[in-house]
């Protein structure tokens, strides 16, 4: 009798003499570029992934100690969806990534197809969620971002050159999916707003004259420049408008390239006085903040310097932070059974935080499902950010946000000569 209790106890521990404790691992799929040009971005997100599980173990949420990241370095889509085919394979529920819009198209068209939910954490065209069951993301769409440069152009910049000046805008952007998704909201606004669009330039990331953009832009003599770059080429364009001697009243970037500290670090001078729109870094007017979120930036900040090195987080450490936190913090907690795609579905589409109560200012509500943008988070934060020093930006719009005012020279264009 005493042998068949023992059995029986060993079979509903699932396990046997000799062979330890279950297996209670909740294994997560995770997809960012590690290596070539977007991998300084793309790290940056994975250590704010990283640094979000570490503090949800310090503070003993559930599961959290259950939690394995499996992660893969993908550079091209290609890559980005046949790492999603394999940990669907291997029934992960989750797949996290991408960093890249490009990559984060392709990795979420599949992993939608794959029945597995794919959580963007950083990529911003519009397209990624569009007509997805199973992909959520976190942060602001390009859309967004395309709409809060062109409303800081009318509000801002076009009143501090004097209401009567001409407006004409110029918008450089790559010929993808990102860059389709911030451009085509920026020529939408404008016409709203009254601000005549001169030129639409758009050109290939792997392939481009950075001479011959500026000399169309010089051709054009626009007011106001809204370019839609990665960083290499957003350098390398906004050099030679600078050494072209085109005078603008205002130029705004946007994600991916104008707000990294590489565009400052790199230009220097060049870069000073430059706008970009984009996601909030972890310099966030602390104003902005709930005091449990202010708690919580000071944990992710010491949880992220541990992980990454460096003194601050920058944006894409940020979204990485507020996207994983959202995961682990609000979303698998709720669920009570088995961790699978559709559990995991249901209860983000529950999640429910009020603006200010996540690190970055903004609050998390997804888009339901049949909406038009299902899966976006609808609290997601944009703001728009000056570099107002060689390498030192500072976030100027919008008003809640801001931790200085928008530096506009008086009598001159830029770049100043």
């Amino acid at each position: 009798m005493r042998r068949w209790l023992c059995a029986l106890a060993l079979v509903l521990l699932g396990s046997s003499c000799g062979q330890g404790a279950p297996d209670t691992s909740i294994h997560l799929g995770v997809v960012y570029p590690l290596s070539g040009p977007q991998a300084p971005g793309g790290r940056e997100e994975l250590d704010g992934i990283r640094a979000a599980l570490q503090v949800a173990r310090q503070r003993h949420l559930p599961l959290a100690d259950h939690i394995q990241l499996e992660v893969r370095d993908v550079r091209t889509p290609e890559e980005a969806a046949a790492a999603v085919d394999t940990f669907a394979a291997s029934h992960l529920p989750v797949v996290l990534g991408t960093y890249g819009s490009t990559l984060s198209q392709a990795a979420a068209t599949r992993a939608d197809e794959r029945h597995v939910v794919f959580w963007e954490t950083g990529a911003v065209a519009d397209p990624v969620t569009t007509g997805h069951r199973y992909v959520f993301r976190t942060v602001a769409t390009g859309s967004t971002l395309g709409r809060t440069a062109a409303e800081f152009t009318a509000e801002v910049l076009i009143p501090a050159n004097g209401a009567g000046t001409s407006r004409r805008v110029a918008i450089v952007a790559v010929d993808d999916v990102y860059g389709r998704s911030v451009s085509d909201e920026e020529v939408a606004r404008a016409r709203e707003l009254g601000i005549q669009v001169a030129a639409i330039l758009r050109y290939d990331p792997h392939l481009y004259d950075p001479q011959a953009i500026a000399a169309q832009l010089v051709a054009v003599h626009p007011d106001y420049l809204w370019d839609v770059s990665y960083v290499d080429d957003g350098i390398a364009i906004w050099h030679e408008v600078v050494q072209s001697g085109l005078h603008l009243r205002g130029v705004v970037g946007t994600s991916s390239a104008f707000c990294m500290s590489e565009f400052g670090n790199r230009l220097g001078r060049e870069a000073v006085g430059v706008f970009a729109a984009d996601k909030p870094d972890d310099q966030v007017n602390r104003s902005a903040l709930a005091p449990a979120a202010v708690a919580l930036l000071d944990d992710a900040r010491r949880a992220y310097r541990s992980i990454h090195g460096g003194s601050t987080m920058e944006i894409p450490g940020v979204a990485g932070f507020v996207g994983g936190w959202t995961l682990f913090h609000d979303v698998l907690p709720r669920i009570r059974g088995p961790i699978t795609p559709d559990s995991v579905r249901q209860a983000a589409l529950t999640v429910d935080v009020p603006m200010g109560e996540e690190i970055n200012g903004g609050g998390v509500r997804f888009a339901p499902p049949g909406a038009t943008d299902s899966g976006q988070n609808q609290r997601a934060v944009a703001v728009v950010g000056q570099w107002q020093g060689i390498g030192v930006m500072r976030v100027v719009y919008p008003a809640a946000f801001a931790t200085a005012s928008p530096v506009i020279p008086e009598g001159d264009r830029w770049p100043a000569s």
